[in-house]
């Protein structure tokens, strides 16, 4: 029954909060407020968290650790710094996070949870991307952009990012032969968004499973002629018909042309979103020199800026100074610490993505679908910890009783 109860709430999870439905019902509809669905859910979960603080070894973890240092942190940079509204909303919003990823962990914490929450994940991709190459061409229905599909996470970096994250997490359950699919499909969804962030970041979790062997290159090659052979045969007839609709619709439009070009030429474009992100990111520069040890205080970053920095790294120096930069390096450094095995590269790709990630955005530990993948990552790393400690254990217990495993009954006298 427990087991049933965490699978299912591992599904719920996933379909409402790594789609980020719960915010698009919110922003589109009216529908909800998305601190409830959270509250709701930290509800359901919470006797999964006292169970797993109880019977195991949750609060040994290295996330844990630092879910705690980030706490401390808020409420002691709240405390020397101003105590403004904002700032008090500031540690609020932490807070929550802090007890959302922890739920979240403590739903993970089970080798078919994971599986469950994985394939889900798999499934939120598909849809996301078909979501994406609808918004193409009727543009605005989801997105606040025009001509860059969002989906439910109605920013079309958002949108990139998460589908990235998902397609590195969603992959390992999928079958070999179907991997290659899901990142050309995942990467479709990608380029819908022209998100040149999620484009990179895409590409850095490509090589990277690559590498890792999650993939084959020949296989990823011969995947993608392919697709390419039939896109071709099927779209190339209408092209002329393709663009004129996407023109008429309105997704062709100088910003996406723009991005296009770049595409073509990243060294040689700069559009009016580089120039913009350059200029926000010196004069929060120029706030960090101001306090570059200690900075101005929890939640100081929303005031005083013309719009957020769209970099976590620049955020949280405001807020924290020289202790803000290692925020984020600290909570990658705690994924990784005890990951081995074959979820070792799967954490160390998911982490390098998430370190590309947080040059462009602010928000890392502010959004939802990100704090459940952060605890899967979790959650992954100390099941197969959990794992080889159950196996060392188990070879101690043969040992002791004298029966030595072959490799070493050769030297036994």
């Amino acid at each position: 029954m427990n087991s049933f109860y965490r699978n299912i709430l591992a599904v719920i999870a996933v379909t409402v909060f790594y789609s980020n439905g719960h915010e698009y019902l919110n922003q589109a509809h009216d529908i909800g407020i998305p601190w409830h669905w959270v509250l709701a859910f930290i509800i359901l979960a919470l006797p999964l968290l006292v169970r797993q603080v109880i019977t195991s070894d949750i609060l040994q973890l290295p996330v844990v650790a630092w879910c705690a240092g980030y706490a401390w942190i808020t409420i002691i940079w709240f405390i020397m710094g101003a105590q403004s509204e904002m700032s008090w909303q500031e540690v609020r919003w932490r807070m929550l996070a802090i007890v959302e990823m922890l739920c979240f962990l403590a739903l993970f914490m089970d080798a078919k949870a994971i599986r469950f929450a994985q394939w889900a994940i798999v499934v939120v991709v598909h849809v996301g991307t078909v979501i994406n190459v609808y918004e193409l061409f009727v543009p605005m229905s989801f997105s606040n952009v025009s001509g860059r599909s969002a989906g439910l996470y109605v920013n079309p970096n958002t949108s990139a990012e998460a589908l990235v994250l998902g397609m590195i997490l969603g992959i390992t359950a999928l079958p070999v032969w179907f991997r290659t699919v899901f990142i050309l499909v995942a990467g479709t969804g990608v380029f819908a968004t022209y998100s040149r962030a999620g484009l990179i970041g895409w590409l850095i979790a490509v090589v990277g499973l690559m590498l890792g062997r999650f993939i084959g290159v020949p296989q990823l090659v011969r995947t993608g002629l392919i697709a390419l052979l039939l896109v071709g045969v099927a779209l190339l007839p209408k092209t002329d018909q393709i663009l004129t609709a996407l023109e008429g619709a309105g997704s062709l439009n100088p910003d996406t042309r723009e991005r296009l070009t770049w595409l073509m030429d990243p060294l040689g474009v700069e559009d009016a979103s580089s120039w913009g992100r350059k200029a926000i990111a010196q004069q929060a520069w120029e706030r960090v020199g101001e306090h570059p040890f200690l900075g101005e205080g929890t939640g100081e970053v929303h005031t005083g800026l013309d719009i957020p920095p769209h970099n976590q790294f620049l955020a949280h120096m405001i807020d924290h100074g020289v202790v803000g930069a290692m925020l984020i390096p600290l909570l990658l450094l705690a994924l990784l610490w005890r990951a081995q095995g074959d979820s070792r590269p799967v954490v160390f790709i998911f982490s390098c993505v998430v370190l590309w990630f947080s040059f462009f955005t602010h928000q890392l530990l502010n959004n939802a679908y990100n704090l459940l993948l952060l605890a899967l990552v979790a959650a992954l790393v100390a099941m197969r910890d959990r794992r080889t400690g159950h196996a060392q254990q188990g070879m101690v217990a043969r040992l002791e009783r004298g029966h030595l495993p072959k490799t070493l009954a050769h030297f036994s006298p």
